[in-house]
């Protein structure tokens, strides 16, 4: 299996669509830090986990659409062929879709830690030692863990349906950004970084997650691991019909 997952990882990573994305995101993520973040995000300072949380969470429209992107190579017709003879080898086929979006989710977190490395360095060149390092991992996790979870349980399932619903799943990642909804529920948790530091006390207050925020994001994550389960296990079914 070790073999199959760094062929669907070198795969995944050596594509024009994925360097593309990674590309705009990058820019994306340039025009972030030396605009609102550089500023610091509600009253906080451009340093603080707030700023950081705001920073990533701004960046995950586009983080979502790489990930379906990656799940869509991984679902689209040309490799079809792999999974037929991934059915006839002695591999668990739930365990062959496991190991695909496993690499999927490994190429995707190489763009989020080169985008992370980025803020961090560019906060790092800008205020050195007044970073709070160890305080930026939690506000990243908050971000960045539910979304993944939810889009990789959707387009999982969705690619397994039909490839071409994960360009739908793409532009549903983009307008989730824009829709109007509750800030507990919010999929990128943007009002979490740039509203709820203003109704704390003090000008800079240290990261807190509200309960129903926090609620959200469990429910979020877990949607996206419920969807993931279920599809490795139909997948064998699936796989059945179509042959």
């Amino acid at each position: 299996m070790g073999k199959v997952f760094r062929y669907e990882l070198h795969r995944s990573i050596w594509n024009k669509g994925f360097w593309g994305i990674a590309l705009v995101t990058l820019w994306y993520a340039w025009r972030l830090l030396t605009g609102t973040i550089l500023l610091g995000v509600a009253n906080t300072a451009p340093f603080s986990p707030w700023s950081f949380g705001a920073y990533l969470a701004q960046l995950l429209p586009l983080l979502s659409v790489l990930l379906l992107f990656l799940l869509w190579n991984q679902s689209a017709e040309r490799t079809r062929g792999l999974e037929v003879l991934a059915d006839t080898a002695p591999i668990h086929p739930g365990r062959y879709l496991l190991v695909k979006c496993g690499a999927a989710f490994s190429a995707w977190l190489i763009l989020v830690v080169a985008a992370a490395a980025l803020g961090v360095g560019f906060l790092a060149a800008l205020f050195g030692a007044d970073v709070p390092y160890h305080s930026l991992l939690l506000p990243a996790l908050v971000a960045l863990l539910p979304p993944a979870l939810f889009f990789l349980g959707c387009g999982l399932l969705t690619g397994r349906i039909h490839p071409a619903l994960l360009f739908v799943l793409m532009a549903a990642a983009l307008a989730a950004a824009y829709l109007p909804r509750p800030a507990e529920w919010s999929l990128y948790a943007v009002p979490l970084f740039t509203e709820y530091p203003l109704g704390l006390n003090g000008p800079d207050p240290g990261f807190t997650v509200p309960v129903g925020t926090l609620l959200g994001r469990l429910a979020y994550g877990a949607a996206g691991m419920v969807l993931m389960c279920f599809t490795v296990v139909r997948h064998r079914s699936w796989r059945k019909k179509r042959t």
